[in-house]
C-alpha cells in the first residue's frame, strides 16, 4: 500500500530562481489541501484518509495516531509567497485557488 510521505522544500527565492537553483518544491504550507485536491480529482477522495493516516502507520507496525485533523471544500487563494527567515519562498502553487482548507 501507498501511504503519504512529504518532503518540502523551503528553498528561499535567491536561492531558488537562479541560473542552477535548488531543486523541489514548497508545499509544507497546505500539503493535506493539495492532496485532497489531487484525490478529489481522481474520483478516490473516500481513499484520503487511509493514505495520509493509516497506511503508513499500518507499514510501520505503529498504532495510527487517534488526532483528527477535518479538511472542508473552501475555495482559497495561495499566497504568492511565504517569510522564510529574513527571506521569502515561493509555495507550490503560488497565487492559485486551492478547493479545499484545512479547519484551525
Amino acid at each position: 500500500r501507498l501511504f503519504l510521505g512529504t518532503d518540502s522544500a523551503p528553498h528561499a527565492i535567491g536561492r531558488k530562481e537562479t541560473g542552477c537553483g535548488c531543486a523541489g518544491i514548497f508545499n509544507a504550507n497546505a500539503a493535506l489541501e493539495l492532496y485532497a485536491e489531487a484525490f478529489e480529482e481522481a474520483g478516490a477522495l473516500e481513499h484520503l484518509e487511509a493514505f495520509c493516516s493509516l497506511h503508513g502507520p499500518a507499514f510501520y507496525g505503529v498504532p495510527a495516531n487517534d488526532e483528527v485533523v477535518t479538511l472542508r471544500r473552501e475555495t482559497w487563494k495561495m499566497a504568492h509567497s511565504l517569510p522564510l527567515g529574513n527571506e521569502e519562498v515561493v509555495p507550490f502553487r503560488a497565487a492559485q485557488l486551492i478547493n479545499w482548507r484545512m479547519d484551525g
